[in-house]
């Protein structure tokens, strides 16, 4: 066996119409399932699903608990990350600067309503 790829991610979240309508912003997310307490969105790569667990939901995410410590979605190119700031700023989504890490791979670092931290990523040759 060999694992291919991430096929979905799904999220716990506080307020399901708040996370909605964040998530809805990202560009290339599109819902394609939409339950009481559930919405599954899916951008031609992977599925992100988000779900109160019936309002059990208990508090804002924290990376240092055990577990999740963030998500980080590839980009096709550096002029993306760049172009996205301007999108964020637009969106009033709080969000840090392109970080440029020792392997060539560039970072943008922001977080959902929950303080689920989310990244953009993308890699440079050599």
């Amino acid at each position: 066996m060999r694992i291919k790829g991430v096929h979905h991610i799904k999220l716990t979240v506080t307020d399901l119409n708040r996370s909605k309508r964040f998530y809805q912003k990202i560009p290339g997310f599109k819902i394609v399932a939409e339950h009481p307490d559930f919405i599954m969105f899916y951008n031609n790569f992977l599925y992100l699903g988000l779900t109160t667990h019936k309002g059990k939901a208990k508090a804002k995410f924290d990376e240092t608990t055990t577990g999740l410590d963030h998500i980080s979605f590839v980009v096709e190119s550096k002029q993306d990350l760049d172009g996205v700031i301007i999108f964020f700023d637009k969106e009033k989504i709080p969000h840090g600067e392109i970080k440029k890490l020792s392997n060539n791979t560039y970072v943008l670092a922001f977080r959902d309503p929950d303080n689920i931290q989310l990244e953009l990523s993308w890699r440079g040759k050599g």
